[in-house]
């Protein structure tokens, strides 16, 4: 037997088989092209909400501390 009859031979079986295989991957394809976007946007949103959350934290800790240090001097103060 030649080496082109085994090799036609081993393409027909797994001829019919792909179109199936090709199925399962046809849909999903778009369907995550489609969601890749969405999660970009929904991940720069939240880190977005999180260094505004960052902000407004340092914001109100440094008041915290000035309220803490003006609360220590009056202490001082009136001792």
């Amino acid at each position: 037997m030649s080496p082109w009859s085994t090799v036609r031979h081993s393409r027909k079986q797994w001829t019919p088989t792909a179109p199936q295989r090709a199925e399962q991957h046809r849909y999903p394809r778009p369907q995550l092209a489609r969601g890749t976007p969405e999660r970009d946007r929904a991940t720069t949103a939240r880190k977005q909400a999180q260094a505004r959350r960052r902000q407004r934290e340092a914001q109100s800790q440094g008041l915290a501390v000035q309220r803490q240090v003006d609360l220590g001097f009056l202490a001082l103060q009136l001792w």
